[in-house]
């Protein structure tokens, strides 16, 4: 198997969060830990002290009102049956629904930059904001990632050997995470695969399902704020007990 972790997107817009957190009173200085960033390039995990929810919900309505700003999430609403669709944050999802929460180690909100299918320099689908030392335009020939863009989700996965179908593309949503249970799978070991977070990905093997015949739903979720000014988008695939996440979007 050769598989990657994601797909690029080219920056194209730099935004300085943490200069614009601190120029709008949301952020005391560069180091200071009443908001810190972790950065994935194309998106940005903010942990707010003491999960102050007056603070965290200053940061969010601040984001939304910011045209460099793309899809946001934050803890589920109360009271949400199943796996909540909406953040506590009016106009968020929740961090749930893209498998983002831990008690010790999930953000207070996530951030997610706007991005388009345009062409790179280089031709390629692909294009994104990101996190710079400035906010503003520019072009750099270097991709990045971290993003909701499809472009950027999307990876590599090629197998082969005699225990795959041959000349065979499976277009079912598949993650990295099904790794584990696939290779265990092949391996004949006695081990209850349902521990795991993924699933066998059996449609592409050589005695595997029809992959055309496996059932899958699609379903795009939306959420806005309550004037309406701030509206977005997440599209999802389940599959089994599977979700994964296709892409997010801020309707303009």
């Amino acid at each position: 198997m050769v598989v990657s972790d994601h797909g690029f997107g080219q920056g194209v817009f730099g935004v300085d969060l943490t200069g614009e957190l601190i120029k709008a009173g949301l952020k005391a200085g560069p180091d200071s830990d009443d908001v810190v960033l972790a950065s994935s390039g194309q998106a940005v995990a903010l942990h707010v002290r003491d999960r102050n929810p007056e603070r965290i919900g200053a940061i969010v309505r601040f984001l939304q009102k910011q045209p460099w700003a793309g899809v946001l999430f934050t803890a589920g609403r109360p009271g949400s049956s199943g796996v909540p669709v909406e953040g506590r944050e009016p106009g968020t999802f929740a961090l749930e629904l893209v498998h983002m929460t831990h008690a010790e180690r999930g953000p207070d909100i996530a951030l997610t930059f706007p991005w388009s299918s345009a062409r790179n320099i280089h031709g390629v689908q692909g294009t994104d904001y990101g996190i710079a030392g400035a906010t503003g335009p520019g072009v750099s020939r270097g991709g990045n990632h971290g993003s909701m863009s499809p472009w950027v989700v999307r990876n590599t996965f090629v197998a082969w050997g005699a225990d795959f179908k041959r000349a065979t593309t499976v277009r079912n949503p598949a993650g990295n995470v099904d790794l584990a249970p696939t290779l265990l799978a092949l391996m004949n070991l006695d081990i209850d695969l349902t521990r795991f977070d993924g699933r066998v990905l059996s449609e592409a093997f050589a005695e595997g399902p029809d992959e055309e015949k496996v059932v899958i739903q699609t379903r795009t979720h939306f959420v806005e704020t309550p004037d309406g000014a701030y509206r977005a988008a997440l599209q999802i695939t389940e599959l089994d007990r599977q979700r994964y996440i296709d892409k997010s979007w801020r309707l303009r």
